[in-house]
């Protein structure tokens, strides 16, 4: 999947499998702060399954368990990841309202109690 911030400044490609389209496939809806007031819709990859072709000129904001990181020119909310050895390591979680050409209205979601973190 190709996707970007709002501006442009950061552009990347997720590799998901299986794709969004796939019945198995669903984006997860967090409840935390942050999550809900960004409209975060998240995949889960492991980090070798992003690849940036320009950024990431983000800035980053989060506590002491999870970094969220957004792009520092528009605001756009990318992605997030554990900070916390052991826990989640290697992934990322993507928001797929930056994934270019998805209907987000077709999406399976599933709710998550990231309040509890």
């Amino acid at each position: 999947y190709q996707a970007s911030c709002h501006c442009g400044t950061i552009r990347y490609t997720v590799t998901l499998s299986p794709p969004l389209s796939d019945p198995e496939c669903w984006v997860g809806e967090c409840n935390c702060s942050i999550c809900s007031r960004n409209g975060y819709l998240n995949v889960y990859v492991r980090n070798e399954c992003v690849e940036f072709e320009l950024g990431p000129s983000a800035l980053e904001s989060g506590n002491v368990v999870i970094q969220h990181y957004f792009c520092g020119r528009c605001g756009s909310s990318l992605m997030c990841e554990s900070i916390e050895a052991g826990f989640y390591e290697g992934i990322k979680a993507i928001n797929v309202r930056m994934f270019q050409g998805i209907d987000l209205k077709s999406l399976q979601r599933k709710e998550e109690d990231g309040r509890a973190l």
